[in-house]
């Protein structure tokens, strides 16, 4: 049985690879874990790493300017964080925090794009489905603004 087979099949990202391209894959992961309010990553801290959420809950937040923590989105079991970051090599632009104890995989973007490199092919694969990702997070976010306006306009 491959190690990371779980991995594979919950996460989406992964469909279309074949079972070499997934060892190559799992060759890459590495599993971690999370205590109950561990800090997985500061806002502004270097981002670059998609974690891949097998167990728990992870809150992402942001820092208010009196300092306080506030959660806008929970990460649930079988979803990813940290894509942003790990798409376009930025600093993280929020907190992620465990919610409980939590387990997680991790793919660093520098392996992904050494991959380029030697399986431009099969990094193409990956990159389309974070793209698909991407673009449900954007259509989603317009529904959500859209949704807020009309409320706005509704309201004034």
């Amino acid at each position: 049985m491959m190690e990371f087979k779980d991995v594979f099949e919950k996460f989406d990202i992964f469909n279309g690879l074949d079972e070499t391209e997934k060892k190559h894959i799992a060759g890459l992961l590495k599993r971690m874990s999370f205590k109950e309010d561990e800090e997985i990553y500061k806002e502004d801290e270097d981002g670059g790493t998609l974690y891949f959420l097998t167990n728990g809950k992870v809150r992402i937040c942001k820092m208010s300017t009196e300092g306080d923590i506030l959660p806008y989105a929970l990460v649930k079991s079988g979803e990813m964080f940290g894509l942003m970051s790990f798409v376009d090599g930025s600093k993280h632009s929020a907190i992620a925090l465990a919610d409980k104890d939590c387990e997680a995989v991790k793919l660093e973007r520098r392996d992904v794009e050494e991959l380029m490199e030697q399986d431009p092919k099969m990094a193409a694969k990956v990159y389309k489905v974070i793209a698909i990702h991407l673009a449900e997070i954007i259509r989603s976010m317009n529904n959500q603004y859209m949704d807020l306006t009309s409320y706005m306009f509704r309201k004034g």
